[in-house]
């Protein structure tokens, strides 16, 4: 915000603005500038600002007439003058003198060549949207012939430019739409008669354009006019939307059936928009028909998208959509089935299918489709989930060299054998398979080709990742009841063998699928008693020390998954062993690991544990060591995790005292106090303030939130007794700001009080003012300003070097630099 100070800079900065013998500043600094300018435009409003700062005005009409301003200047000009008159007021005040006119009309410029550069034509653009917030600037557009101008710089050589160029269409088409713009018709389908006659000629001028560049046989116009129409058609309301829309319907066709490649995709992005409008449901605006002309036979590889879109529709005929399923389904139908089962749809996708590029791509966009219809849970109606997952299944197998002798004759058999692009896609469509209860019967079938997977040497270790996802989906959606049987004679013995795997990417991909599992099936007591009879355990707690960091991290959580589910079902004997060989190593790697991630993971689980019900009173005696090395640990990261710890144990101990009422009864401020002689033991208290102080500015918000939260509930309870909870101050990191600060609150008092004549002591404060050692800890939460602190934490880290205020004088320090070399030169 810039306040009186900032204000009083901003004459001389204008001078410097506009003296074209100085260097402007960088754009950066513009915008920044410009920025400030909005914040301090929507406090007031333009009016207030021009009539307090008149060299706005002189500013603003230097630069539009003088024959050397910088395009950069210029730029900026148009923008802040744009802004300054969005309102009507402010718009009056620049229109009075003929300023708005002598700034957006071209003609009226010194230099016609600035137009030239795209800065000033997108700065151009954007002045006028940043005016466009009333009806008298939407009648200057008009009035001097701008619309056409607009509708020139849509097709502009620089992309950005046409952009912002449709936006400002759009933007001046919603506002023909707005309440105060019409006869209130919103009906879909209802013509421009429902506009105001004022309006309807602007309209017409800018759909007229839209049909005339969509008939053109120049492509970026046309691309440009396909873009716009898409934009109208997701951001316009009635009449706007199906008045142009009927008038495009002619030109749109014809691109349609021509087929161009270039165009397809926008296409398809002007449909998308078109079907979630209620221009679909009405025969005579052609959706339809334009969508099954785009499917066309289904040769191109763009029909997939179109083919996906159709089977989403809700209210589709039942002929479109079954050929748009035909042909998602057909790139995998024609690899997987006998040739008397293939379905004849056309002789180009077969032969697509014969080249290894294209089969692939085919079969991907297949894959994908059906994988993005399952996920959304899609009902398909004229072919079988059964005969889908099928394909699916013996798809994977030919991709990892098993195929049927009857499927031999297949060309693309040669091209699918460890091609990792087609086994991921197809493992992610088989994980998505799994939600369907039709696939019941094929379990066996489908664990048995993941499995295969998971023991082949062949694998990449990204298949196997994604087949860790699919294992994952299946055993969730479709338990069985050998389920437990199948994880620990099939499952567990090639997870181990995985976890002595060479690539660290896939014993990490192990660790977490293993740690997704478990908590996935973390009330499953045959589950949990299987992971520790199966030494699955062991593994875990070996994998604790990995060379690798990753994995080393993806071990520590794992072994929470499996404590936390041993806790859960508390038949097992080995429940406190295994929590203390955890402990152990997890407090070495706290202590030890030169890698930060395994630190964060270990800090986490601590966390984890502590907010579960049953590891509180087994965690004690280790929270405070964790506390220290996680408070002193040189990652930020580690350290706010250890701060989150704090929050968590905070909660935790403060739960049974009822802290949130006003009045105390004795039990409770006893129960309080006991709580904070524990923070206390626990070294919670050290933790906090040495991150008050801590170099690292989010670690400082954390601690500071949390002190302040203390010090409420301290402040709460009215007979604390403040002689229990004196911390010493000496010898730590924290204490010699605590007693800088306190002392200097001292001497203050002392100024004060030799100032008024008084020379007793205050409650004899002023003893010993120099060697206090031991301080309350209610007194330090109100010796340190809190709340100020908070404030200042909450700036950005850049707050002074980018207020509006650093900005104005950067710029005039430029200029006065600028000025003493050119003395230096002569």
């Amino acid at each position: 915000m810039m306040d009186s100070e900032c204000l009083s800079l901003l004459p001389a900065v204008c001078l410097v603005l506009a003296d074209p013998k100085q260097s402007p500043p960088d754009d950066t600094s513009l915008e920044k500038l410009l920025d400030w300018f909005k914040a301090l435009h929507s406090q007031s409003n333009g009016q207030v600002l021009l009539q307090h700062q008149p060299c706005l005005l002189e500013f603003i009409s230097s630069v539009c007439t003088s024959k050397t301003t910088d395009p950069a200047i210029l730029s900026f000009t148009l923008n802040l003058t744009g802004l300054l008159a969005a309102t009507t007021q402010g718009f009056h005040l620049l229109d009075e003198g003929g300023l708005l006119a002598c700034v957006f009309e071209r003609e009226a410029w010194g230099v016609c060549d600035l137009w030239e550069d795209a800065s000033v034509r997108s700065g151009w653009l954007q002045g006028l949207l940043n005016m466009l917030k009333h009806q008298q600037a939407l009648d200057f557009m008009c009035g001097n012939g701008l619309i056409k101008v607009i509708l020139q710089l849509q097709n502009d050589r620089s992309l950005f430019v046409a952009c912002l160029a449709n936006q400002l269409l759009v933007h001046i088409l919603n506002f023909l739409t707005s309440s105060n713009m019409t006869n209130e018709s919103d009906v879909v389908g209802s013509s421009e008669s429902s506009l105001r006659p004022d309006c309807v000629l602007v309209s017409s001028e800018i759909m007229n354009a839209v049909v005339e560049v969509l008939s053109s046989e120049d492509h970026p116009q046309v691309l440009q006019g396909l873009r716009l129409l898409s934009l109208v058609l997701s951001q316009c309301g009635e009449p706007i939307r199906s008045t142009l829309w009927k008038d495009v319907l002619v030109p749109l066709e014809v691109l349609v059936n021509r087929g161009s490649e270039s165009l397809i995709q926008t296409l398809i992005t002007v449909l998308e928009a078109a079907v979630r409008t209620p221009l679909l449901s009405q025969s005579e605006h052609k959706v339809e028909e334009l969508l099954e002309a785009m499917l066309g036979d289904g040769n191109r590889k763009e029909c997939f998208q179109c083919a996906a879109l159709i089977v989403k529709l809700e209210k589709c005929p039942e002929v479109l959509k079954r050929k748009a399923m035909d042909i998602i389904m057909f790139p995998l139908q024609c690899v997987s089935t006998q040739p008397q089962a293939e379905k004849e749809i056309n002789v180009v996708l077969k032969e697509q299918l014969s080249q290894k590029a294209s089969c692939i791509s085919l079969l991907m966009q297949s894959l994908s489709s059906l994988a993005q219809l399952a996920h959304a849970k899609y009902l398909f109606e004229d072919i079988s989930i059964h005969s889908i997952t099928s394909s699916v299944v013996l798809l994977l197998r030919m991709c990892s060299g098993h195929c049927p002798s009857s499927l031999l004759h297949i060309n693309t058999f040669t091209h699918l054998i460890g091609c990792c692009k087609v086994q991921r896609c197809g493992l992610d469509t088989l994980g998505a398979l799994s939600v369907y209860e039709e696939n019941l019967d094929l379990r066996m079938n489908v664990f048995g080709v993941l499995l295969d997977y998971l023991q082949s040497p062949d694998s990449h270790a990204t298949v196997l990742k994604k087949t860790f996802q699919a294992v994952k989906r299946w055993i969730v959606c479709s338990p069985f009841p050998d389920l437990l049987q199948f994880i620990s004679h099939d499952l567990f013995p090639v997870l181990e063998k995985r976890m002595c795997d060479l690539r660290w990417e896939v014993r990490d991909s192990t660790l977490e699928f293993i740690t997704q599992l478990t908590a996935a099936l973390n009330d499953n007591s045959g589950f949990t008693e299987a992971l520790h009879t199966s030494g699955m355990v062991s593994v875990l707690l070996s994998s604790l020390a990995d060379a690798e960091g990753y994995v080393r991290a993806s071990a520590v959580a794992a072994v929470r998954e499996a404590v936390t589910a041993s806790f859960h079902q508390t038949v097992l004997v080995s429940n406190s062993k295994l929590l203390e060989e955890a402990l152990v190593q997890m407090m070495a790697i706290l202590s030890q690991d030169t890698e930060g991630f395994p630190r964060r993971a270990v800090v986490q689980t601590f966390t984890s544990w502590l907010k579960g019900s049953h590891l509180v009173t087994a965690l004690e005696s280790s929270l405070s060591s964790v506390l220290s090395l996680g408070g002193n640990d040189f990652d930020w990261e580690v350290k706010m995790h250890t701060l989150e710890l704090a929050e968590v144990l905070m909660e935790k101990t403060l739960t049974c005292c009822p802290y949130a009422v006003q009045n105390f009864g004795s039990s409770e401020e006893t129960r309080f106090t006991q709580a904070l002689i524990k923070f206390k033991d626990f070294g919670l208290f050290d933790l906090l303030f040495n991150s008050l102080f801590d170099c690292d500015r989010p670690v400082c918000e954390r601690a500071c939130a949390l002190l302040v939260k203390l010090r409420t509930l301290t402040a709460e309870t009215a007979d604390l007794d403040h002689s229990v909870l004196v911390l010493n101050v000496c010898g730590n990191r924290w204490g010699d700001e605590v007693q800088r600060r306190y002392l200097n609150k001292q001497q203050a008092k002392a100024s004060v009080c030799v100032t008024n004549g008084v020379t007793g002591s205050d409650d004899g404060m002023d003893c010993g003012l120099y060697c206090i050692k031991d301080i309350s800890l209610p007194k330090i939460l109100q010796i340190l300003d809190l709340d100020d602190m908070q404030r200042m934490l909450m700036l950005s880290s850049d707050h002074v070097v980018n207020s509006p205020r650093s900005l104005m004088e950067d710029i005039l320090s430029a200029a006065q630099q600028s000025e003493e070399n050119i003395v230096d030169c002569y």
